[in-house]
């Protein structure tokens, strides 16, 4: 509970109005998990909203179908507050951490020969992806190497030969590692990416060092491409595997500077008004509540962010650097103490 408040006070400061938590159900009892969650942002009052997504593991360890489980996901919703919800969201899991060097990367693989891991048989995820997909949840794949994306992918372009959907958004969520031929494949097939800009920053040197070498870990989290070939992105921080920040992950992913201030893979540095789309209309997009979320309209929900300064003045270089005075949710105001 005292984390739980802990995390409700890191998303107001960072100017947060809307997580998408994925992975309901990681710390044994996800009944009870979906609970605490909504009893600490109900109980603070919270000026935020988390969206839970249930997943896939969860379910494997308890022994369900797929069909038990979305049978379970519908008892659960019945309990959705006005901060804490479940929707028609389905999380899969494709290969390792990236962190743990353990995501499946293709050829030439690792420098040192190690491999990857999948989290759970590609026929087993490809079989839940089915199911969830045939009653019309939007899905999310943790996805970090670039065999675990081609892998996606492909399940992705069975499921759309098989039963066409023509905005289903599935998202690969994370893109540590994809190759530019992917993120065509991903265009072509309604795809989009939920990306943690920051592995990028915190990885890339250690990655070329050790793991992939200088001309792969350099091109780490490639963004650029999906601007330029109009891939719908958001940024995410994986909270605590990077700051719970948008603006730092903005700063992130418009500079490409890693931690031991190398520039690498400038290519794929984003222009500021992608980032700044990323983290507001195009996140809403990503997860499928761009009517009335993700920027200031009529009819909309009144969600937005007060900061200190203009992200445009501030400049690429500046964006981690402004301060958050306070946000507003649903039309309340909430400043900073």
């Amino acid at each position: 509970g005292r984390g739980m408040q802990n995390f409700i006070e890191m998303l107001h400061r960072g100017g947060v109005t809307t997580a998408l938590d994925m992975g309901v159900g990681l710390f044994g009892d996800a009944a009870a998990e979906a609970a605490l969650i909504r009893h600490s942002a109900e109980s603070a009052q919270a000026p935020s909203r988390i969206i839970l997504t249930p997943i896939i593991t969860y379910f494997l360890h308890q022994g369900m179908t797929p069909a038990e489980a979305e049978a379970q996901i519908d008892e659960w919703r019945a309990s959705n507050s006005r901060r804490v919800m479940i929707e028609d969201h389905f999380k899969l899991m494709m290969d390792g951490a990236i962190f743990s060097g353990l995501a499946q990367m293709g050829f030439p693989g690792y420098m040192d020969g190690h491999s990857g891991v999948w989290m759970a048989p590609l026929e087993t995820t490809a079989r839940w992806a089915r199911h969830f997909w045939d009653a019309g949840y939007q899905l999310h794949a943790h996805t970090n190497g670039d065999a675990s994306a081609e892998a996606l992918i492909d399940i992705v372009r069975q499921l759309q030969a098989r039963a066409p959907r023509p905005d289903h958004r599935t998202a690969l969520e994370h893109f540590a590692y994809a190759t530019e031929d992917q993120s065509r494949q991903m265009r072509a097939l309604g795809m989009v990416v939920s990306a943690n800009p920051y592995y990028h920053y915190i990885l890339s040197d250690i990655y070329a060092e050790r793991w992939l070498g200088p001309d792969r870990a350099g091109q780490m989290v490639r963004l650029g491409s999906l601007e330029r070939l109009g891939v719908p992105f958001t940024l995410h921080s994986d909270c605590p595997m990077a700051p719970l920040e948008p603006l730092t992950l903005a700063w992130a992913a418009t500079n490409r500077v890693t931690i031991n201030n190398q520039r690498s893979g400038q290519r794929e540095r984003v222009s500021l008004d992608a980032a700044m789309r990323a983290i507001t209309i195009d996140a809403a997009w990503v997860i499928g509540r761009e009517d009335d979320l993700g920027s200031i309209r009529a009819g909309k929900r009144a969600d937005f962010t007060v900061l200190e300064q203009d992200p445009w003045k501030a400049g690429a270089e500046g964006l981690r650097d402004i301060g958050i005075w306070g946000t507003v949710f649903e039309g309340e105001l909430a400043p900073l103490d």
